[in-house]
């Protein structure tokens, strides 16, 4: 797992779920006294993993509601910290979706071909949707939907996320029909 990932993990649970405490907690929970993840090395994905379980099971909190209120907070600080692969800075959500595979996920592939980031694309079939594809290994389309929605409020746009098939119902990849709600 790429480190900014984790990294935004740690400030998610410091904003919203109880401040250095509650990190520190899942740190240990973990086995570690102490851990620093940096934003641009990999990590094992277990690690992510292993903390978003312990914090599901402290918040009493389903994983992938966990992970989708995660992937609401990043949705907007991934948009920032990839700043310099967002061509047009008058983007909106379905602007973002569109070329996140290309300037963000294939450019961290090229710099290190070692790395796994998800397959990501994007079809518009009106001004109004969107339906996005989504393949990974890892899984994590709870994750996928938060951004959407997180990207969304940085925007000021709502949307209805139906997520027609689903890699963990046996589908090789996840696919979501986004809707523009009238705001």
């Amino acid at each position: 797992m790429y480190g900014v990932i984790i990294h935004f993990l740690r400030e998610y649970v410091i904003e919203r779920h109880g401040g250095e405490a509650t990190w520190q907690a899942l740190i240990e929970a973990q086995g570690y006294k102490y851990k620093l993840y940096f934003p641009v090395q990999d990590y094992p994905d277990e690690e992510i993993v292993g903390l978003v379980e312990t914090a599901s099971k402290a918040l009493k909190t389903p994983i992938p509601d966990v992970l989708e209120d995660f992937g609401s907070y990043a949705g907007p600080k991934l948009l920032s910290f990839y700043h310099m692969y967002v061509k047009n800075k008058d983007m909106k959500t379905f602007d973002v979706i569109e070329t996140a595979g290309a300037n963000i996920h294939d450019v961290i592939h090229k710099h290190n071909p070692n790395r796994k980031p998800p397959r990501l694309s994007s079809q518009r079939e009106s001004e109004n949707v969107i339906v996005v594809h989504y393949q990974s290994h890892r899984k994590l389309c709870p994750v996928v939907r938060g951004i959407i929605r997180g990207l969304g409020e940085k925007f000021n746009e709502r949307f209805d996320i139906n997520e027609t098939q689903c890699m963990h119902d046996g589908a090789e990849k996840c696919i979501m029909r986004v809707t523009r709600s009238a705001s």
